[in-house]
Formats: structure tokens, sequence, C-alpha cells
């Protein structure tokens, strides 16, 4: 991929993590990395942090770039998309990542140019540790990208998308537990978060399911299960399923939603 130049329409939070993620991975050097922004001071603002290269309108950036990536919130998606149309290159990489916009509605509106995969990432991505499913329109191929089929990608999101900002609650109320029994703060963040990132390796290394590990560590009568039989009574567990499930229903919602505005 050294030779591509890879252009990020949208520098949020998402965008600017894959500006950092392809950086740090060195996917490609700092110089094949082009940006731009609704915002334009935003945009010069990434370019300035991380040593790429910003550019004023999303047409620019289309016509610069071998795969351009759309990271726009699913409300602007369809102005972007209409930006970049009439000059995206024929045969680019054209990669979206806003939650509930299908592929058909970008392939409609880019008529036919360029090969179409949606994504969904997560904010991890920055520190080479993201969760991303992909999807494909009609006109990429397997050889794009790792897939799984579309409709999926609603729970995808729901899951993986918004799941770092429910672990980054529970990480706060685990920190928040800490700091009542006793610890101080700084102590019981660090604890917090290396345990649930020492967790997961944990889980993802043996190949155990969660809730063999859970019986792992909860022995009769101990800490554990003290703990655990509060939140089982609070209604925490099938709360943080629903969640998800909450979560990847708006994802289909926003879709429906786009598709009825623009379609």
């Amino acid at each position: 991929m050294q030779q591509h130049t890879i252009g990020i329409a949208g520098v949020g939070k998402m965008g600017e993590a894959l500006v950092r993620g392809l950086i740090v991975g060195r996917v490609v050097p700092a110089s094949r990395i082009l940006v731009s922004d609704a915002i334009r001071a935003r945009a010069r603002e990434i370019a300035a942090k991380h040593g790429v290269t910003s550019l004023d309108t999303v047409a620019d950036l289309a016509r610069e770039s071998d795969i351009l990536v759309l990271a726009a919130k699913p409300k602007d998606m369809p102005a972007l998309v209409k930006g970049t149309a009439d000059h995206v290159k024929r045969d680019a990489l054209v990669i979206t990542l806003a939650a509930g916009v299908r592929t058909a509605f970008v392939e409609k509106s880019l008529n036919g140019k360029g090969r179409v995969v949606r994504i969904m990432p997560n904010l991890a991505c920055a520190v080479g540790e993201g969760a991303t499913a992909f999807a494909l329109g009609h006109s990429a191929t397997e050889h794009d990208a790792l897939v799984v089929e579309e409709p999926l990608l609603d729970a995808v999101t729901g899951l993986s998308g918004s799941g770092p900002g429910f672990i980054a609650a529970l990480a706060h109320s685990m920190i928040e537990g800490g700091v009542r029994s006793g610890l101080p703060r700084d102590v019981a963040y660090k604890l917090a978060l290396q345990t649930m990132k020492g967790t997961a390796e944990l889980l993802l290394i043996d190949g155990l399911e969660p809730m063999q590990l859970f019986r792992m560590v909860a022995t009769p009568n101990g800490t554990t299960e003290a703990g655990w039989a509060v939140m089982e009574k609070r209604g925490v567990p099938p709360a943080i399923s629903d969640a998800i499930v909450a979560a990847s229903k708006r994802a289909a919602d926003l879709a429906a939603e786009v598709a009825k505005a623009h379609g």
C-alpha cells in the first residue's frame, strides 16, 4: 500500500483516530495521507499535529486519493458523498465509516465510480487495537476487505462502534468504586484500566468464554460473588446486553432515515 495516497474526508474523533492509526501502524508514510474537513481549521490542525497534508475541499481530496475514506456523521454523509461524486477516481477504493449509511446509497451517489466498502471501526484503531468489520458494495471485491454481510454492520455498530463508550462508562464506575473504597483516584484509574486491558488479553489469548473466566475468579462466598450479586440484583448484566441491542437498532433506524431523505 506504500504507493497509494489515502485521503480522509472528515477528521472528527474517528477520522483523527484513523490518521493516527495509519501512522502508528506504518501503513503509509505521513506524506501519503491527506485530510479535509468541513471546518477547514480542523483539517489544518490535524495536519499540523500529525505531519500530514490538509486540503481545503473534499473535491480536491477526492481527485488526489487512491483510497478515499468518508468519515462523516450519518447526517452529513449525503452532502459529503455529493461533494466528491464528480471528482472520485474511477478505480478508487471508497471507504465509508458512517453508522447506518448503506453501500447502495453511496454507490448510487457516485454513479458507478469507485469500489465502495463500508467499515465499522472503533476509536481503539488509533492505538492499533481497533475492532473493525467490513461490508462490500457491488463494485468491490473480496481482495478489498474482510467481509461481513452488510445488515450485520448495524450489530457491529452497536457492539464495537458504541462499545468503547460503554466500556469507558463502565471504567468510570469501577474507578468511582475504588475511590469510595479508599484508593487514591490515580491509583484506582490505573488499576481499573489495566484490569480491563489484562482481562481482554487473557480472554483473547486463551480463547476462553467470558463466563469461564468469571467462574475461575468467582470462588464460592468470595469477593467476586459478593459484587456480582449486587450487579444481578440491579439488573446490570441484561441492561448491558439491552444497550447493545438498542444501539444496533438505532443504527438500522439511521439507515432508514438517510434512505428516506435522500432515496
